[in-house]
């Protein structure tokens, strides 16, 4: 009986098992279908939905010519990028070709194009420069000893660690040329691109994460007015990191929090050994750009189909006068120098380097992120489709980890390449045309002539101050937000100075939700509502004093809460007792004739949300008022506020 009982028990479990199993694979065939697979795959490389739609006749020579034009815009740009990252100007050219061109795969808009931001860049220079810096302090530790030079590695000591002088053709007095010689030979050719790079890979990844556990709510805090404010506040590094190109001079290298101070103060030391020739060129070429771009822009579009490049026109301009004049000879002006017009064969990045910049390359990742959403969405009002936010974080990743076996430096959306995705094809190939035919005709460009346009640049972020203006009669905590954010920036340093704005602006939502307005609402005889009054006593009219608190009832609110009510009450006696000394036969209610002191309605409206520890204080208030004589009624409750008041009873 018992082995003819477990005998069934184990059929029945084996007949389970396999209705699982089946209803398992049933399941897994409908997931993973033919279609749900093509689905996944042109989510993550959209370019196999959109490129067999493409319209050949059509378009092409339309996205052809504007391809031609963005090149021609993109070289300046990107070699002026380069300069502000502080690597050769070709990886500038590089950067503007390798992600852009990726984006065209993974991304899922098609009027956006990545490039260099100037913000980003200068953010991705602190980091090149910590980390040559921890590099030098590193492997640069000499003791001098007789005609020997003995150096010290992990503390150990053996026979091949003295190194005759000899052996590099110095003096014993040469040490600045040999301690550079042994830096090259110990950091095993360590380049500024090498840490760009890896930068822009430990980027990609963490975009790729956001992407995976959904965290683009994270771009959320980065509001408006803090990216706004920070960008400002970019815009003086930005400027005290190329004015010293701009003039000429040779600036010490400057970094920590508040570096902007000292770099103020070398610039205004350096500033009467400042080249002369150097600063003329510069002044041109910030009056022409300005000129071009205020009087001659505006006149010129109703005549040419196509935007005028200026910035093109002055490097042509600049390269000739310098190749005729003898400019860099004659007056020591810097060039560009080298431009390698070889293609670089893909590299891996230098995982070595990634605990000296995994943190710079989390900040990086995340202000990357913000631009580019915020670019997103304009795009999205602009063109009317929708674009995916977790999409993109998953499309900004995988350019970077891909572009990273490139030589370039980390991008995002910038405002003004907003243009169709076969554009920006058309334009790299053109830009690859220019490194390889045409770079070395780029290597007798000025600085100068790349700082000064860097430099006109920063007024259309620093236009974003009009935004102030708007702010100010309304909304005067984001105001706030802004100029703190701002502040911070320029005053300790990009990366802590956002951090610190963003606590900042979360500091005051908390204070926001913990100091929340209220209104007494008193009858409209002209709409039959109950409408906001003047918090003047007299001006309040009715039979019923009605209270909205506009604010979450709350641990950080209930307190405020509290008070409020008693204000109110407060305020409708003292509006009664005013009313009955004024007219004592035009009342109808009379405080002697009635068996309550005042009939209070909380409008519950106002309320986001309640926590446990405001519906209690609802009910004590309930409870203390009823106390004291006073009518209290709950209006317009939510589902669950409703929900809450039932279960917890009165």
């Amino acid at each position: 009986m018992n082995r003819s009982y477990t005998d069934d028990y184990e059929c029945k479990f084996r007949r389970r098992r396999s209705e699982n199993v089946k209803r398992l694979a049933l399941r897994v065939q409908k997931r993973f279908t033919l279609r749900s697979l093509k689905r996944t795959l042109v989510e993550f490389i959209p370019i196999i939905g959109w490129l067999p739609k493409y319209d050949w006749k059509g378009s092409f020579f339309g996205d052809l010519s504007g391809g031609l034009t963005m090149a021609v815009f993109a070289v300046p740009q990107g070699i002026a990028q380069s300069v502000i990252t502080g690597v050769e100007p070709v990886y500038g050219l590089y950067t503007a070709i390798f992600p852009s061109f990726l984006y065209i795969l993974f991304g899922n808009s098609k009027h956006n194009a990545l490039g260099g931001f100037a913000v980003l860049s200068l953010m991705t220079k602190a980091a090149i420069n910590k980390v040559m810096a921890l590099t030098a302090t590193k492997y640069n530790r000499t003791h001098y000893s007789n005609d020997s030079i003995l150096l010290t590695w992990n503390d150990s000591l053996s026979a091949s660690d003295f190194i005759d002088v000899g052996d590099f053709g110095l003096s014993n007095n040469s040490t600045d040329g040999l301690s550079t010689v042994m830096t090259e030979e110990w950091t095993d050719g360590l380049q500024k691109i090498h840490i760009a790079t890896t930068i822009m890979f430990l980027s990609g990844v963490f975009q790729i994460l956001m992407g995976i556990f959904r965290l683009d709510f994270l771009a959320c805090y980065l509001s408006e007015q803090v990216m706004s404010g920070f960008i400002v506040g970019g815009c003086a590094h930005v400027f005290l990191a190329q004015i010293g190109d701009a003039l000429g001079i040779k600036l010490p290298s400057r970094s920590g929090p508040g570096y902007l101070y000292t770099r103020a103060i070398d610039v205004i030391e350096l500033l009467p050994k400042t080249n002369i020739p150097t600063a003329i060129i510069s002044a041109c070429s910030v009056g022409f750009l300005v000129f071009s771009r205020e009087i001659l822009e505006p006149w010129l579009a109703s005549v040419f189909e196509f935007p005028v490049p200026y910035e093109l026109i002055l490097l042509i301009v600049g390269i000739t006068a310098t190749n005729f004049a003898g400019l860099s000879d004659r007056h020591s002006i810097d060039v560009v120098k080298n431009i390698s017009t070889d293609f670089p064969p893909p590299t891996l990045p230098r995982f070595e380097l990634v605990p000296s910049i995994f943190v710079d390359s989390v900040s990086i990742a995340v202000i990357a992120v913000a631009i580019h959403l915020t670019v997103t969405k304009i795009v999205e009002k602009r063109y009317h489709y929708k674009i995916s936010s977790g999409q993109e974080l998953y499309s900004l990743g995988f350019v970077g980890v891909f572009s990273s076996f490139f030589p370039v430096f980390p991008v995002t959306s910038v405002f003004a390449r907003s243009v169709i995705g076969m554009t920006v094809c058309f334009s790299s190939l053109v830009l690859l045309a220019v490194i390889l035919f045409i770079g070395p005709a780029l290597e007798l460009l000025p600085k100068c002539i790349l700082s000064s346009m860097v430099i006109v640049s920063l007024t259309c972020s620093l236009s974003k101050l009009r935004e102030l203006r708007q702010l100010w009669p309304m909304f005067k905590v984001d105001f706030m937000i802004f100029i703190i954010s701002m502040l911070l920036t320029i005053c300790w340093d990009m990366a802590e100075g956002l951090v610190a704005a963003v606590i900042f602006a979360v500091f005051t939502t908390v204070v926001r939700n913990q100091f929340p307005k209220w209104h007494i609402l008193a009858h409209d005889e002209n709409v039959g509502d109950y409408r906001e009054t003047l918090s003047k006593p007299s001006y309040l009219v009715g039979d019923v004093c009605v209270l909205r608190f506009d604010g979450p009832l709350i641990f950080t609110s209930v307190h405020k809460f509290t008070k409020v009510v008693y204000e109110c009450i407060k305020r409708w006696e003292k509006r009664e007792a005013n009313n009955l000394r004024k007219d004592d036969d035009g009342c109808i209610w009379r405080l002697e004739e009635r068996n309550y002191r005042a009939l209070l309605v909380i409008d519950c409206s106002g309320f986001p949300y309640v926590d446990f520890l405001g519906l209690c204080t609802l009910k004590k208030v309930y409870a203390d008022t009823s106390d004291d004589g006073i009518i209290v009624k709950f209006a317009a409750p939510k589902g669950l506020f409703l929900y809450n008041v039932m279960t917890y009873s009165f």
